[in-house]
Protein backbone atom coordinates (compact mmCIF):
# COMPACT_ATOMS: atom_id res chain seq x y z
CA UNK A 1 0.00 0.00 0.00
CA UNK A 2 0.47 3.31 -0.16
CA UNK A 3 2.15 4.98 2.72
CA UNK A 4 1.26 8.83 2.08
CA UNK A 5 -2.58 7.89 1.20
CA UNK A 6 -2.85 5.23 3.54
CA UNK A 7 -0.70 7.06 6.89
CA UNK A 8 -1.99 5.24 9.59
CA UNK A 9 -1.64 1.53 8.41
CA UNK A 10 -0.03 -0.80 11.25
CA UNK A 11 2.65 -3.11 10.17
CA UNK A 12 0.82 -6.34 10.30
CA UNK A 13 2.85 -9.35 11.06
CA UNK A 14 3.21 -10.63 7.54
CA UNK A 15 2.80 -14.73 7.00
CA UNK A 16 5.23 -16.10 4.83
CA UNK A 17 2.46 -18.25 3.09
CA UNK A 18 3.09 -17.95 -0.57
CA UNK A 19 1.14 -16.10 -3.03
CA UNK A 20 1.01 -17.02 -6.46
CA UNK A 21 -1.12 -15.89 -9.45
CA UNK A 22 -3.86 -13.30 -8.85
CA UNK A 23 -3.67 -13.69 -4.96
CA UNK A 24 -6.64 -15.52 -4.71
CA UNK A 25 -4.88 -19.09 -5.01
CA UNK A 26 -6.65 -21.89 -3.03
CA UNK A 27 -4.39 -22.34 -0.23
CA UNK A 28 -5.22 -26.43 0.35
CA UNK A 29 -2.86 -27.67 -2.10
CA UNK A 30 0.30 -25.95 -0.31
CA UNK A 31 -0.97 -26.93 3.47
CA UNK A 32 -1.53 -30.53 2.32
CA UNK A 33 2.32 -30.57 1.44
CA UNK A 34 3.47 -29.32 4.19
CA UNK A 35 0.82 -31.64 5.78
CA UNK A 36 2.49 -34.74 4.94
CA UNK A 37 5.81 -33.04 4.61
CA UNK A 38 5.87 -33.05 0.92
CA UNK A 39 8.07 -30.89 -1.04
CA UNK A 40 7.15 -28.38 -3.58
CA UNK A 41 7.70 -29.87 -7.17
CA UNK A 42 8.51 -26.23 -8.26
CA UNK A 43 11.23 -25.71 -6.20
CA UNK A 44 11.74 -28.87 -4.79
CA UNK A 45 11.79 -26.96 -1.00
CA UNK A 46 9.21 -27.51 1.55
CA UNK A 47 6.19 -24.86 1.18
CA UNK A 48 6.44 -22.00 3.29
CA UNK A 49 3.86 -21.39 5.53
CA UNK A 50 3.83 -19.26 8.84
CA UNK A 51 4.13 -22.46 11.07
CA UNK A 52 5.53 -25.91 11.58
CA UNK A 53 4.18 -29.37 10.20
CA UNK A 54 1.63 -30.62 13.04
CA UNK A 55 2.61 -33.09 15.32
CA UNK A 56 -0.40 -35.67 13.90
CA UNK A 57 -0.77 -34.99 10.21
CA UNK A 58 -4.31 -36.53 10.65
CA UNK A 59 -5.72 -34.13 12.80
CA UNK A 60 -4.02 -30.91 11.00
CA UNK A 61 -5.85 -32.04 7.94
CA UNK A 62 -9.06 -32.80 9.45
CA UNK A 63 -8.56 -29.35 11.22
CA UNK A 64 -8.25 -27.19 7.94
CA UNK A 65 -10.46 -24.69 7.05
CA UNK A 66 -10.23 -22.06 4.25
CA UNK A 67 -13.42 -20.13 3.59
CA UNK A 68 -14.09 -17.08 1.32
CA UNK A 69 -17.58 -14.84 2.32
CA UNK A 70 -19.24 -12.72 0.24
CA UNK A 71 -21.88 -10.37 1.88
CA UNK A 72 -24.13 -7.96 0.09
CA UNK A 73 -26.36 -5.37 1.81
CA UNK A 74 -28.82 -4.18 -0.40
CA UNK A 75 -32.84 -3.37 0.57
CA UNK A 76 -33.66 -6.03 -1.60
CA UNK A 77 -31.57 -8.83 -0.27
CA UNK A 78 -29.37 -8.98 3.19
CA UNK A 79 -27.51 -11.98 3.43
CA UNK A 80 -23.59 -13.60 2.68
CA UNK A 81 -22.53 -16.01 0.11
CA UNK A 82 -20.42 -18.51 1.84
CA UNK A 83 -17.73 -21.09 0.65
CA UNK A 84 -15.76 -23.23 3.77
CA UNK A 85 -13.64 -25.63 2.37
CA UNK A 86 -13.39 -28.29 5.88
CA UNK A 87 -11.52 -31.55 6.37
CA UNK A 88 -10.78 -31.73 2.77
CA UNK A 89 -8.86 -35.41 2.92
CA UNK A 90 -12.48 -36.21 5.04
CA UNK A 91 -10.65 -38.04 8.13
CA UNK A 92 -12.88 -39.27 10.98
CA UNK A 93 -15.36 -39.46 8.57
CA UNK A 94 -17.77 -41.05 11.16
CA UNK A 95 -18.26 -37.72 13.63
CA UNK A 96 -16.58 -35.33 11.20
CA UNK A 97 -17.87 -33.52 7.58
CA UNK A 98 -15.44 -33.18 5.14
CA UNK A 99 -15.85 -31.64 1.53
CA UNK A 100 -16.78 -28.26 0.23
CA UNK A 101 -19.64 -26.25 1.99
CA UNK A 102 -22.36 -23.66 -0.02
CA UNK A 103 -24.04 -21.45 2.17
CA UNK A 104 -26.78 -18.60 0.90
CA UNK A 105 -28.10 -17.30 3.89
CA UNK A 106 -30.03 -13.53 4.07
CA UNK A 107 -33.32 -11.99 4.45
CA UNK A 108 -35.51 -10.71 1.33
CA UNK A 109 -36.44 -7.65 3.35
CA UNK A 110 -34.62 -4.87 5.44
CA UNK A 111 -35.21 -4.67 9.69
CA UNK A 112 -38.12 -2.63 10.20
CA UNK A 113 -36.35 -0.87 13.13
CA UNK A 114 -32.90 1.05 12.64
CA UNK A 115 -33.23 3.10 15.49
CA UNK A 116 -31.20 3.31 19.11
CA UNK A 117 -33.44 0.31 20.83
CA UNK A 118 -32.86 -3.98 19.54
CA UNK A 119 -36.53 -4.59 19.94
CA UNK A 120 -39.07 -4.98 17.79
CA UNK A 121 -37.11 -6.65 15.30
CA UNK A 122 -38.90 -7.96 12.16
CA UNK A 123 -42.88 -7.02 11.84
CA UNK A 124 -44.27 -9.13 10.42
CA UNK A 125 -41.65 -12.28 10.18
CA UNK A 126 -39.02 -11.64 7.20
CA UNK A 127 -38.78 -13.32 4.20
CA UNK A 128 -35.73 -15.75 5.10
CA UNK A 129 -33.72 -18.12 3.31
CA UNK A 130 -31.40 -20.32 4.63
CA UNK A 131 -29.47 -22.80 1.78
CA UNK A 132 -26.47 -25.33 2.39
CA UNK A 133 -25.26 -27.73 0.08
CA UNK A 134 -22.33 -30.03 0.65
CA UNK A 135 -19.96 -31.18 -2.18
CA UNK A 136 -17.69 -34.02 -1.67
CA UNK A 137 -13.51 -32.97 -2.74
CA UNK A 138 -13.78 -35.07 -5.68
CA UNK A 139 -16.81 -33.33 -7.46
CA UNK A 140 -14.70 -29.93 -7.03
CA UNK A 141 -12.07 -28.42 -9.33
CA UNK A 142 -9.46 -25.67 -7.63
CA UNK A 143 -7.42 -22.97 -9.55
CA UNK A 144 -8.22 -24.47 -12.86
CA UNK A 145 -7.91 -22.66 -15.35
CA UNK A 146 -6.49 -19.80 -13.54
CA UNK A 147 -5.54 -18.95 -9.64
CA UNK A 148 -8.83 -18.95 -7.62
CA UNK A 149 -11.01 -20.66 -9.73
CA UNK A 150 -13.43 -22.83 -8.53
CA UNK A 151 -15.95 -25.47 -10.52
CA UNK A 152 -17.69 -27.93 -8.35
CA UNK A 153 -21.00 -29.60 -9.04
CA UNK A 154 -23.15 -32.61 -8.41
CA UNK A 155 -26.62 -33.86 -8.82
CA UNK A 156 -27.76 -31.62 -6.80
CA UNK A 157 -25.75 -27.98 -7.47
CA UNK A 158 -22.76 -26.67 -8.79
CA UNK A 159 -21.06 -23.58 -8.23
CA UNK A 160 -18.35 -21.51 -10.91
CA UNK A 161 -16.77 -18.89 -8.98
CA UNK A 162 -14.15 -16.63 -11.05
CA UNK A 163 -11.81 -15.17 -8.56
CA UNK A 164 -10.72 -12.35 -10.87
CA UNK A 165 -7.81 -11.53 -8.38
CA UNK A 166 -8.02 -11.08 -4.29
CA UNK A 167 -10.84 -8.58 -4.22
CA UNK A 168 -12.95 -8.59 -7.41
CA UNK A 169 -15.19 -11.80 -8.10
CA UNK A 170 -18.43 -13.39 -9.93
CA UNK A 171 -20.29 -16.28 -8.56
CA UNK A 172 -22.81 -18.62 -10.33
CA UNK A 173 -25.12 -21.34 -8.45
CA UNK A 174 -27.62 -23.58 -10.18
CA UNK A 175 -29.36 -25.54 -8.25
CA UNK A 176 -31.26 -28.75 -9.09
CA UNK A 177 -34.60 -28.07 -7.11
CA UNK A 178 -34.45 -24.37 -8.78
CA UNK A 179 -32.54 -22.03 -7.03
CA UNK A 180 -30.14 -19.85 -9.08
CA UNK A 181 -27.83 -17.00 -8.35
CA UNK A 182 -25.25 -14.55 -10.04
CA UNK A 183 -23.00 -12.45 -8.04
CA UNK A 184 -20.19 -9.64 -8.91
CA UNK A 185 -18.39 -8.08 -6.39
CA UNK A 186 -15.80 -5.57 -6.58
CA UNK A 187 -13.68 -4.41 -3.93
CA UNK A 188 -12.53 -0.64 -3.41
CA UNK A 189 -8.90 -0.81 -4.39
CA UNK A 190 -7.87 1.63 -1.89
CA UNK A 191 -9.58 0.04 0.93
CA UNK A 192 -7.74 -3.65 0.73
CA UNK A 193 -5.59 -4.53 4.13
CA UNK A 194 -3.11 -7.28 4.57
CA UNK A 195 -3.45 -10.33 6.32
CA UNK A 196 -2.91 -10.93 10.12
CA UNK A 197 -1.67 -14.11 11.63
CA UNK A 198 -2.79 -15.46 14.59
CA UNK A 199 -0.70 -18.06 16.32
CA UNK A 200 -1.53 -17.59 20.35
CA UNK A 201 -4.07 -20.72 20.02
CA UNK A 202 -1.78 -23.08 20.07
CA UNK A 203 -2.79 -25.48 23.43
CA UNK A 204 -3.50 -28.88 24.40
CA UNK A 205 -5.36 -30.29 21.39
CA UNK A 206 -4.15 -27.55 19.05
CA UNK A 207 -0.82 -27.92 19.83
CA UNK A 208 -0.98 -31.52 17.55
CA UNK A 209 -2.52 -30.24 15.09
CA UNK A 210 0.09 -27.03 14.27
CA UNK A 211 -3.54 -24.84 14.84
CA UNK A 212 -3.06 -21.61 13.82
CA UNK A 213 -5.39 -18.54 11.71
CA UNK A 214 -4.82 -16.22 9.20
CA UNK A 215 -7.67 -13.33 8.40
CA UNK A 216 -7.36 -11.84 4.91
CA UNK A 217 -9.45 -8.89 4.19
CA UNK A 218 -8.90 -7.82 1.04
CA UNK A 219 -12.84 -5.83 0.79
CA UNK A 220 -13.57 -4.00 3.99
CA UNK A 221 -15.37 -1.67 1.16
CA UNK A 222 -16.94 -3.46 -1.62
CA UNK A 223 -19.53 -3.01 -4.51
CA UNK A 224 -22.20 -5.40 -5.61
CA UNK A 225 -24.54 -6.54 -7.94
CA UNK A 226 -26.20 -10.05 -8.21
CA UNK A 227 -30.10 -11.75 -8.51
CA UNK A 228 -31.16 -14.58 -6.78
CA UNK A 229 -34.12 -16.36 -8.50
CA UNK A 230 -36.58 -19.14 -6.63
CA UNK A 231 -38.40 -21.43 -8.87
CA UNK A 232 -41.85 -22.40 -7.36
CA UNK A 233 -40.29 -25.80 -6.16
CA UNK A 234 -37.08 -24.63 -4.92
CA UNK A 235 -38.53 -24.46 -1.49
CA UNK A 236 -40.24 -27.50 -1.41
CA UNK A 237 -37.91 -29.98 0.23
CA UNK A 238 -37.28 -27.03 2.83
CA UNK A 239 -37.91 -27.31 6.40
CA UNK A 240 -40.00 -23.64 7.35
CA UNK A 241 -37.52 -22.85 10.47
CA UNK A 242 -33.99 -23.90 11.69
CA UNK A 243 -33.47 -26.03 14.55
CA UNK A 244 -33.87 -29.91 14.48
CA UNK A 245 -32.60 -32.02 12.15
CA UNK A 246 -32.84 -29.13 9.59
CA UNK A 247 -29.78 -27.56 7.84
CA UNK A 248 -31.80 -25.78 5.19
CA UNK A 249 -34.84 -23.81 5.30
CA UNK A 250 -37.33 -20.50 4.37
CA UNK A 251 -39.70 -18.95 6.52
CA UNK A 252 -43.66 -19.09 5.37
CA UNK A 253 -43.04 -15.11 4.34
CA UNK A 254 -40.89 -16.27 1.73
CA UNK A 255 -43.15 -19.23 0.42
CA UNK A 256 -45.74 -16.47 0.24
CA UNK A 257 -44.17 -14.17 -2.09
CA UNK A 258 -42.56 -16.93 -4.15
CA UNK A 259 -45.76 -18.63 -4.45
CA UNK A 260 -47.44 -14.88 -5.36
CA UNK A 261 -44.74 -14.72 -8.48
CA UNK A 262 -42.26 -12.58 -6.94
CA UNK A 263 -39.38 -15.31 -8.01
CA UNK A 264 -36.57 -12.63 -8.86
CA UNK A 265 -34.38 -10.70 -6.42
CA UNK A 266 -31.91 -8.31 -8.22
CA UNK A 267 -29.52 -5.81 -6.58
CA UNK A 268 -26.83 -3.25 -7.81
CA UNK A 269 -24.29 -1.52 -6.18
CA UNK A 270 -24.72 -2.44 -2.76
CA UNK A 271 -22.45 -1.76 -0.18
CA UNK A 272 -20.49 -5.70 0.45
CA UNK A 273 -17.30 -7.03 2.29
CA UNK A 274 -14.99 -9.71 1.41
CA UNK A 275 -13.16 -12.17 3.44
CA UNK A 276 -10.49 -14.91 2.67
CA UNK A 277 -9.21 -16.83 5.81
CA UNK A 278 -7.68 -20.08 6.45
CA UNK A 279 -5.53 -22.16 8.63
CA UNK A 280 -5.69 -25.02 11.00
CA UNK A 281 -7.48 -25.04 13.97
CA UNK A 282 -10.43 -27.81 14.68
CA UNK A 283 -13.37 -25.90 14.33
CA UNK A 284 -14.94 -26.98 17.68
CA UNK A 285 -12.44 -24.86 19.26
CA UNK A 286 -12.73 -22.10 16.87
CA UNK A 287 -15.31 -19.53 17.71
CA UNK A 288 -15.16 -16.34 17.17
CA UNK A 289 -17.51 -12.52 17.02
CA UNK A 290 -17.28 -10.55 14.13
CA UNK A 291 -19.07 -7.82 12.12
CA UNK A 292 -18.68 -5.51 9.38
CA UNK A 293 -19.57 -2.00 8.58
CA UNK A 294 -19.52 -1.29 4.52
CA UNK A 295 -20.09 1.76 3.23
CA UNK A 296 -19.65 1.56 -0.64
CA UNK A 297 -20.90 5.41 -1.19
CA UNK A 298 -18.56 7.05 0.99
CA UNK A 299 -15.87 4.07 0.97
CA UNK A 300 -15.68 3.81 3.97
CA UNK A 301 -15.91 0.65 6.56
CA UNK A 302 -15.34 -0.57 10.66
CA UNK A 303 -14.68 -4.73 10.92
CA UNK A 304 -14.01 -5.69 14.14
CA UNK A 305 -12.40 -8.97 14.61
CA UNK A 306 -12.29 -11.51 17.43
CA UNK A 307 -11.52 -15.04 18.03
CA UNK A 308 -11.84 -17.51 21.45
CA UNK A 309 -8.87 -17.67 22.66
CA UNK A 310 -6.40 -15.26 20.53
CA UNK A 311 -4.97 -11.64 21.19
CA UNK A 312 -3.41 -11.28 17.85
CA UNK A 313 -6.87 -11.84 16.13
CA UNK A 314 -9.10 -9.07 18.28
CA UNK A 315 -9.04 -5.81 17.16
CA UNK A 316 -10.73 -3.63 15.36
CA UNK A 317 -10.20 -2.01 11.15
CA UNK A 318 -11.59 1.63 10.59
CA UNK A 319 -11.17 2.72 6.29
CA UNK A 320 -12.39 6.13 5.69
CA UNK A 321 -11.93 9.04 3.31
CA UNK A 322 -10.09 12.43 4.91
CA UNK A 323 -8.71 14.95 2.37
CA UNK A 324 -9.62 13.11 -0.53
CA UNK A 325 -7.32 10.85 0.61
CA UNK A 326 -7.96 6.93 1.72
CA UNK A 327 -7.13 6.90 5.64
CA UNK A 328 -7.11 3.45 7.51
CA UNK A 329 -6.33 2.67 11.45
CA UNK A 330 -5.98 -0.57 13.12
CA UNK A 331 -7.36 -0.50 17.26
CA UNK A 332 -5.28 -3.87 18.51
CA UNK A 333 -6.79 -5.76 21.87
CA UNK A 334 -4.84 -3.07 24.21
CA UNK A 335 -6.89 -0.45 22.85
CA UNK A 336 -10.15 -1.44 22.63
CA UNK A 337 -13.10 -2.39 24.55
CA UNK A 338 -15.89 -4.72 23.56
CA UNK A 339 -18.99 -5.24 25.76
CA UNK A 340 -22.71 -6.96 24.83
CA UNK A 341 -24.84 -4.24 26.60
CA UNK A 342 -27.54 -6.50 25.48
CA UNK A 343 -28.06 -10.08 25.09
CA UNK A 344 -30.91 -12.95 25.16
CA UNK A 345 -31.16 -16.50 25.55
CA UNK A 346 -31.29 -18.02 21.85
CA UNK A 347 -33.92 -20.84 22.06
CA UNK A 348 -33.06 -22.31 18.32
CA UNK A 349 -29.18 -21.72 18.75
CA UNK A 350 -29.29 -22.65 22.81
CA UNK A 351 -26.54 -20.20 23.79
CA UNK A 352 -26.90 -16.58 24.42
CA UNK A 353 -26.02 -14.29 21.82
CA UNK A 354 -25.70 -10.45 21.67
CA UNK A 355 -28.55 -7.97 20.58
CA UNK A 356 -26.38 -4.96 20.97
CA UNK A 357 -22.11 -4.60 21.11
CA UNK A 358 -20.38 -1.35 22.02
CA UNK A 359 -16.89 -0.57 20.99
CA UNK A 360 -14.69 2.06 22.51
CA UNK A 361 -11.03 2.03 21.42
CA UNK A 362 -8.43 4.91 21.07
CA UNK A 363 -4.79 4.86 19.95
CA UNK A 364 -2.41 6.83 17.63
CA UNK A 365 -4.90 9.75 18.93
CA UNK A 366 -7.72 8.62 17.08
CA UNK A 367 -11.14 7.20 19.17
CA UNK A 368 -13.49 4.86 17.92
CA UNK A 369 -17.20 4.88 19.19
CA UNK A 370 -19.50 2.19 17.79
CA UNK A 371 -22.91 0.85 18.77
CA UNK A 372 -23.83 -2.33 16.67
CA UNK A 373 -27.38 -3.75 16.74
CA UNK A 374 -28.35 -7.46 15.78
CA UNK A 375 -31.81 -7.35 14.51
CA UNK A 376 -32.11 -10.56 13.15
CA UNK A 377 -30.01 -14.02 13.35
CA UNK A 378 -29.61 -16.26 10.77
CA UNK A 379 -28.87 -20.12 12.33
CA UNK A 380 -26.10 -22.09 10.31
CA UNK A 381 -26.62 -25.59 11.79
CA UNK A 382 -24.93 -28.82 10.77
CA UNK A 383 -26.45 -31.63 13.17
CA UNK A 384 -25.59 -34.40 11.34
CA UNK A 385 -22.43 -34.96 12.54
CA UNK A 386 -20.74 -35.16 16.13
CA UNK A 387 -17.68 -32.82 15.22
CA UNK A 388 -19.92 -30.42 14.78
CA UNK A 389 -23.47 -31.12 15.96
CA UNK A 390 -22.37 -28.79 19.31
CA UNK A 391 -21.07 -25.81 17.21
CA UNK A 392 -23.12 -23.15 15.60
CA UNK A 393 -22.62 -19.91 13.79
CA UNK A 394 -25.17 -16.77 14.09
CA UNK A 395 -25.16 -15.34 11.00
CA UNK A 396 -26.35 -11.18 11.81
CA UNK A 397 -28.67 -9.04 10.18
CA UNK A 398 -28.12 -5.52 12.14
CA UNK A 399 -27.70 -1.96 11.40
CA UNK A 400 -24.97 0.25 13.45
CA UNK A 401 -23.80 3.98 14.51
CA UNK A 402 -20.14 4.61 14.87
CA UNK A 403 -17.89 7.40 14.81
CA UNK A 404 -14.11 8.13 14.62
CA UNK A 405 -12.46 11.49 16.32
CA UNK A 406 -8.83 12.53 16.39
CA UNK A 407 -7.20 13.77 19.40
CA UNK A 408 -9.54 17.47 19.66
CA UNK A 409 -12.56 16.20 19.33
CA UNK A 410 -12.95 16.91 15.22
CA UNK A 411 -15.21 14.11 13.46
CA UNK A 412 -12.63 12.75 10.98
CA UNK A 413 -15.76 9.88 9.91
CA UNK A 414 -19.24 8.68 10.87
CA UNK A 415 -22.28 6.59 9.87
CA UNK A 416 -25.73 6.10 11.19
CA UNK A 417 -28.18 3.36 11.45
CA UNK A 418 -25.26 2.07 8.70
CA UNK A 419 -26.62 -1.87 8.04
CA UNK A 420 -24.41 -4.20 8.67
CA UNK A 421 -23.42 -8.31 9.46
CA UNK A 422 -21.32 -10.09 10.84
CA UNK A 423 -21.51 -14.06 13.06
CA UNK A 424 -21.35 -15.69 16.53
CA UNK A 425 -19.87 -19.02 16.47
CA UNK A 426 -18.89 -20.78 19.17
CA UNK A 427 -19.80 -24.53 20.96
CA UNK A 428 -22.16 -25.22 22.58
CA UNK A 429 -23.35 -27.65 25.13
CA UNK A 430 -27.46 -27.95 24.00
CA UNK A 431 -28.53 -29.40 20.96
Amino acid sequence: MNPRVQPNLPRHAEPTIRITGNGADWRWPVYQRLIHRRTDPERATAPALPVAPPLLPALGSAGFIEWRYWSVLSEVFHGIVGLSLVNPEQRFAGIAEGGLLLIVAGVFDRPANAGHGSQPLFEPPPAELCWMHLFPIAACSFDQPRPGWLRAGDAHADIELDQHNASEAEVRINAACGLRLKLSHRGCPETAVGPVLGTDMDRGLARLAGSHWLVHCPSPVASSDGEIRIDPGALTALTEGPGGTAESYATPALRARVAAGERMFGWQQASGYCEHSFGIRPLPLHGWDFFFVPDAEQRQSVVMQTYRGSRELRYVEVCWQQDGEARYQRFNAESLCLSWAETTDDPVLRAKRPLRRLIRAETGGLRLQVDNRVLHRIPLLRPHRLAVRHFFISEEIGVADWTLRDGRGRVLAKALNQPCGGELAHFRLRT
